[in-house]
């Protein structure tokens, strides 16, 4: 909390919870101390929802379709599930390319981290059609992605391992990137910092 008033935070009270908020550009962002050990991190009004809604005895565990889908995922040491609506909107995609993506519902994401980083991605359509035209787009985009690769032997094995399944409504690619792939990425982050360096292209 110290750290936080330091850097412009204010400190406020709601609902009984301690709320830290701090505006950046347009977008008030939180985080508010729920309960010892537990704290909500986000925009200032999802963060005083999540206080509202521990305080009314609401839980996730209600959300059937989400709950699904968390019970879908293996033993990942990382995953993440929502509405491809919500994430669309905070990623703030550019040259209208949300309107351009297939009409999606849900989303998850589950990996593994260990040095490297695999694991699988899935979104869920709200039709077939919808999951297919969006297969179609992903075959042409893991194509070039391994065109791309050139030579490099960690790149290339980053896009060999991509990997396009699903069926019906849920689309699904799988990837591993080995940690040679994170150090391939930093050579080039240097070299293009360089003063004189060519850019990689």
């Amino acid at each position: 909390e110290g750290l936080a008033r330091e850097h412009g935070a204010q400190v406020t009270d709601y609902q009984g919870a301690r709320l830290l908020t701090h505006t950046d550009g347009d977008k008030p962002m939180a985080l508010g101390f729920v309960e010892p050990g537990v704290l909500a991190v986000g925009s200032a009004d999802a963060v005083r929802a999540a206080i509202d809604a521990k305080r009314n005895g609401r839980s996730v565990l209600s959300n059937t379709d989400l709950m699904r889908l968390v019970n879908d995922l293996d033993a990942s040491n990382a995953w993440a599930v929502g509405r491809f609506d919500a994430l669309a909107a905070q990623a703030d995609l550019p040259g209208g390319l949300q309107q351009k993506m297939p009409t999606l519902s849900w989303f998850s994401a589950a990996g593994h981290l260990n040095g490297g980083v695999s694991g699988t991605l899935k979104a869920e359509a709200k039709d077939e059609e919808a999951a297919a035209n969006l297969r179609d787009m992903l075959r042409g985009v893991v194509a070039m992605v391994k065109l791309q690769t050139g030579d490099n032997p960690g790149l290339k094995a980053m896009a060999d391992s991509l990997q396009l399944g699903g069926e019906g409504r849920t689309v699904a690619v799988a990837f591993s990137v080995p940690s040679e792939v994170f150090d391939v990425l930093e050579a080039m982050r240097q070299k293009s910092a360089t003063p004189g360096a060519d850019a990689p292209r």
